[in-house]
């Protein structure tokens, strides 16, 4: 629907996507709904993703991982589980392959990847990072480990089965509710001291939740536009009004220079060259694109939008959600005001 062969995918991109909407339409979409109502995932599907390959397209060989150099999988896999309306999953995706598997190859020592990374390729331990105040931390109810700020400037891996954590299970969450939200308490987080790390993983947050919002754009303009073509009024597709026409190309025009800025973002970041800057901006971009679509969509829907058997509700829903999530782990605008202070140009 926009730009048809996007830079960021070759062909093995397209036959692994192929792949991934197969294991989406088995795998998840018939189990979707029930999950909704447990309010979280079970880790059986995790562990289904990465026994097909999925999660640890980036990780080395050695670690049991595909080898590739290359984070457009990774897109593809968010994309797709977006798009079935697995928001949540999706991002439990992003949070283990995109920030907590790229952490612990850049900065693990030996014996942690390999502690650690052949079972987060696999599916088999999941680990993410979680926000600051560790509350509403994503993928809690199931995890294994999360990366935590500590009170410097540094990250702690810490394990969830150690003696005084405890997870308090969120329920009954307005959007997102596959996501297995949980409130952490931690015990003195400094005593692996072993497993400190001095830096950050802000960057990362931000590109994929900016990847997240892209996705949730993309589908919303998708949805929108199938329910405009389907819908007739006084005998006429919605979409052959004026007013429809307009509002969708404005909206694809906003998307088409998004999907080119995060897809550049993301090839940089598989380069190494991706900065901070630059991350804050697709994500403070992706988030008001994302606003935009949903909003749009759901109007074109009408009152038909507010009706929980329409995708666009939840999708709506879930756009709101990811904003809420993503606020609670990193601010980008701060990053962003720091670079403009120093003076630098876009």
């Amino acid at each position: 629907m926009i730009s048809s062969r996007r830079r960021i995918y070759g062909d093995d991109h397209e036959v692994f996507r192929d792949s991934v909407k197969r294991f989406i339409a088995s795998e998840v979409v018939p189990q979707l709904d029930e999950w909704r109502h447990a309010d979280g995932v079970p880790r059986s599907v995790v562990a289904a993703a990465g026994e097909a390959g999925f999660l640890g397209t980036a990780v080395p060989e050695e670690f049991g991982g595909g080898g590739a150099d290359d984070f457009g999988f990774l897109v593809v896999l968010i994309e797709e589980a977006v798009a079935a309306g697995a928001t949540g999953l999706a991002l439990l995706f992003a949070l283990q392959a995109g920030v907590a598997i790229p952490f612990l190859l850049e900065h693990g020592s030996s014996a942690h990847k390999q502690q650690w990374l052949p079972g987060l390729a696999t599916g088999e331990l999941i680990a993410v990072p979680a926000p600051a105040t560790l509350s509403g931390v994503a993928a809690a109810r199931i995890a294994d480990a999360l990366l935590v700020h500590n009170d410097g400037d540094g990250v702690v891996l810490t394990t969830l089965d150690r003696p005084g954590v405890v997870v308090t299970p969120i329920s009954e969450n307005l959007a997102g509710r596959d996501a297995g939200l949980a409130d952490v308490t931690l015990g003195d987080v400094g005593a692996n001291t072993d497993l400190i790390y001095p830096t950050t993983f802000s960057r990362d947050l931000d590109l994929w939740f900016a990847v997240l919002a892209l996705a949730s754009a993309r589908t919303a303009m998708a949805l929108a536009v199938d329910y405009v073509n389907a819908r007739k009024v006084f005998g006429q597709p919605l979409a052959e009004f004026e007013n429809t026409r307009f509002r969708l190309a404005e909206l694809w025009a906003e998307l088409a220079s998004l999907t080119a800025f995060v897809d550049s973002c993301v090839q940089q970041r598989a380069a190494g060259a991706l900065d901070a800057a630059d991350a804050a901006a697709a994500r403070l971009t992706a988030s008001r694109v994302c606003a935009q679509a949903v909003d749009q969509s759901l109007q074109l829907h009408g009152g038909y939008g507010y009706m929980r058997e329409y995708p666009i509700s939840h999708a709506f829903a879930d756009a709101r959600f990811l904003q809420v999530i993503a606020a609670a782990y990193s601010n980008p605008r701060e990053t962003l005001a720091s670079t403009v202070a120093l003076g630098a140009a876009p």
